[in-house]
């Protein structure tokens, strides 16, 4: 119902085509999506199969990488220390622990230099994979032989990374006859510079190589089958460090603990594990050798002051020796008194006085020393000043910890830079405490020496020889109580140097966490959706730059136009005949198509139109064909029709009609002067197809085709045909290439 409201057929069809255009926008992507999955099976079918396919090849062949994880104890020496009191001697040498945090300790376990020293006591600088058809597989002490540099070029490639990457690759193959044939190339920077060949018959044995000597020894319990081969690669100590640090993570597994947690990522499980241990043993031993160095130094200044004084002492027994041959002595009198009893009171503390100037002296010489700079000071060699000895203890901390700070960093980083600062402020803490440790002991010594001198006079009556031995006996005093000090000291040192335990200890062996790649489930799915994604971006990109109309979507997107249908080409061979399709009580697709076309073109033609005209902007895009089967399906309704050939240049109806002759036509009528109907119907000839369905053929090709086409008689024969026929169809020239359609046929 419409309300009783008129509405025109154009206002009618307009709604129509808003609704549906507006439902259609909204299964415009569905239909989309659809249409090209149907449209295109073939390719994604093909795109999934080969993505698929390289995923399951990649994933038979790629190198898994598994994670290894291992957690360590890193000890607290100072609280160790505040815990026991034994070996408290230790303390007062002045050997303290160089823990200074975990996180310092991590940096030190992340450093190149400690992970170098565990590649070299693994041998990793080496590698070695056993050849196989499609990739080499990595072997891990599992190999039948044994592959190794010289320890002093092997150092030289770690210096030579700063210019260039230096490797070695060989091919080691047991050949038919026992022998073993090793093919060589040297790698500069990752290209092949000069290759060496070497065969041996029997192992171990040595060959040289333009990066050094190597030498190759079997493996126990393992022997090379014949025609099986190895590569080996040996690279930089250095640069295999460098990738281990990559794939190496360590982290505090709390703040409220000193343990932290290893993890490694790596290609063999047996090496991940070992490469674990192997950092433990390397830390510990590099931090035993950090914390030995202080007692090592303090042993060296020991012994070097032993042999001295064991020298000085020699001399002044020597001396007692020959004056008491010299006067004939055997024993000093007893004729002790009062006064000679202070004066030994008094000697004896002289003598102190004197060996704290000494110590005093030989520390100033070497803190003044500027080949100590930065260097451990001695500690506790038997000096009394307090302030002195905290401050060279203070200063040996501060030396200890900068040096394990320059193993994981430059002199350039904040911390060393402030850890030299506050060695520079110590070190003239210390001599300034020493310089004035100096003056204070020499103010006692002058005081104890007046005292000594005082009672020494009462005495000078006493027998000179008495009185030298006694001056010789006090310098005897003097070094044996040196020597006993330092003899004492030394065998302290050397219990702590006995005493040291490691820094840090595994309380989980590695484990194995997984594998990390690849991911079977992952690569999988990232192949189905490539698979997908690919096919439909190629189809995209090809629709992006597609230059042609090719469907009903692309004419209603461009274009106001109306469509009246949709032809569908049915074979190549239809294509190129433009074959008549259309047949009389028949109802596949084609002669649908050509209804429903005549159904439109009836319901958009006004009251008196009756002249139908068919162009296209080439040629070959179907216009004869199209008005051939659209004339048949209108006489198949039992109107008269009338199929006029107007393209006079190139004339396709009587080949399709199977017309032999072609004289008469559109060209003959065109030439009279004034077109009667008579003239007309003798043009005209019968379809063959469809009694109601006659032709009106180009004629004989003119040698001025758009000329003829513009004379006036064109008009009448227009307008006899209008009045003779109930449709007037033309079939013309495409209008992108010539001018010869005619404007009075619309």
């Amino acid at each position: 119902m419409l309300d009783d409201k008129k509405i025109s057929l154009d206002e009618l069809e307009e709604l129509l085509e808003n609704e549906s255009g507006d439902e259609g926008g909204m299964r415009l992507n569905f239909q989309t999506i659809f249409s090209m999955l149907v449209l295109n099976w073939h390719w994604f079918l093909l795109s999934l199969i080969i993505f698929v396919c390289g995923a399951l090849i990649y994933l038979r062949y790629a190198e898994p990488v598994y994670e290894i994880s291992a957690r360590m104890l890193i000890k607290d020496e100072n609280k160790q220390k505040n815990a026991t009191q034994m070996l408290s001697g230790i303390e007062d040498l002045g050997f303290l622990s160089n823990s200074t945090g975990i996180d310092n300790e991590v940096e030190v376990l992340q450093s190149r230099l400690l992970l170098r020293d565990v590649v070299k006591d693994l041998k990793l600088y080496t590698e070695y994979r056993r050849e196989g058809r499609v990739h080499h597989v990595i072997t891990y002490q599992t190999q039948p032989f044994n592959l190794d540099l010289d320890p002093v070029h092997l150092d030289s490639l770690d210096y030579a990374l700063l210019s260039e990457t230096r490797s070695l690759r060989m091919r080691v193959s047991l050949q038919s006859d026992s022998t073993y044939r090793i093919d060589g190339t040297v790698l500069r920077n990752e290209r092949e510079d000069s290759i060496f060949a070497y065969r041996a018959r029997r192992l171990p044995t040595s060959f040289s190589t333009p990066l050094g000597i190597v030498t190759m020894t079997a493996t126990a319990n393992r022997e090379m089958e014949e025609g099986s081969a190895y590569f080996v690669t040996i690279r930089p100590p250095m640069l295999v460090a460098t990738e281990y640090l990559k794939n190496l993570t360590i982290e505090p597994t709390s703040t409220k603990t000193s343990i932290a947690n290893l993890t490694l990522r790596e290609k063999d499980i047996r090496r991940g594990m070992d490469v674990l241990r192997q950092l433990t043993v390397c830390y510990n031993r590099q931090a035993n050798a950090d914390k030995n160095e202080i007692a090592m130094r303090t042993e060296e200044f020991i012994n070097d002051r032993m042999s001295k004084i064991n020298q000085e002492l020699g001399s002044t027994e020597s001396q007692i020796e020959s004056f008491k041959r010299q006067n004939a002595m055997t024993t000093l009198g007893v004729d002790a008194s009062q006064s000679v009893q202070m004066s030994n009171e008094f000697s004896a503390r002289l003598s102190e006085a004197n060996s704290q100037v000494q110590m005093l002296d030989y520390l100033r010489d070497y803190v003044n020393n500027p080949g100590n700079r930065y260097q451990i000071i001695p500690s506790n060699v038997g000096l009394t000043d307090g302030a002195s000895t905290n401050l060279i203890n203070s200063y040996n901390q501060a030396v200890q910890d900068r040096n394990r700070l320059l193993k994981a960093a430059s002199e350039q980083a904040p911390q060393v830079q402030t850890l030299t600062a506050t060695i520079d402020e110590l070190q003239a803490s210390i001599q300034t405490a020493l310089l004035q440790a100096r003056r204070s002991a020499d103010i006692n010594r002058q005081g104890i020496q007046s005292q000594f001198s005082k009672f020494q006079g009462r005495v000078s009556a006493a027998p000179v020889q008495e009185r030298v031995l006694a001056q010789v006996g006090r310098q005897q005093d003097v070094k044996s109580t040196l020597y006993m000090l330092l003899l004492q000291k030394r065998e302290e040192n050397s219990i702590a140097l006995a005493a040291t335990a490691d820094n840090g200890k595994l309380i989980d062996e590695p484990l194995l966490e997984g594998k990390v790649s690849p991911k079977r489930l992952i690569i999988l799915l990232a192949a189905l959706l490539s698979g997908f994604l690919v096919p439909a971006l190629c189809i995209w990109l090809v629709s992006l730059f597609r230059y042609k109309i090719e469907g009903h979507e692309d004419l209603a997107r461009l274009t106001d136009l109306p469509i009246i249908a949709d032809v569908a080409v049915a074979s190549e061979n239809v294509k190129q005949k433009a074959g008549i399709v259309v047949q009389a009580n028949k109802n596949n697709q084609i002669d649908e198509i050509f209804r429903s076309m005549r159904t439109n073109i009836q319901f958009m033609l006004k009251e008196g139109q009756n002249t139908i005209l068919f162009t296209s902007s080439t040629s070959g895009e179907g216009k004869t064909f199209n008005a051939a089967n659209i004339a048949v399906s209108f006489a198949l309704l039992g109107k008269k029709v009338v199929l006029c050939g107007f393209d006079i240049r190139k004339p396709a109806l009587g080949r399709l009609f199977n017309i032999s002759d072609r004289s008469a036509g559109v060209t003959a009528l065109l030439t009279l002067g004034k077109v009667t109907l008579s003239d007309v119907q003798r043009q005209i000839v019968q379809s063959g197809v469809n009694d109601n369905l006659d032709l009106l053929l180009a004629g004989p090709v003119p040698p001025n085709p758009s000329e003829l086409l513009a004379r006036d008689n064109f008009d009448q024969v227009m307008a006899i045909l209008k009045e003779s026929y109930d449709y007037v169809i033309l079939d013309t020239v495409p209008v992108g290439l010539v001018t010869d359609t005619p404007p009075s046929a619309w």
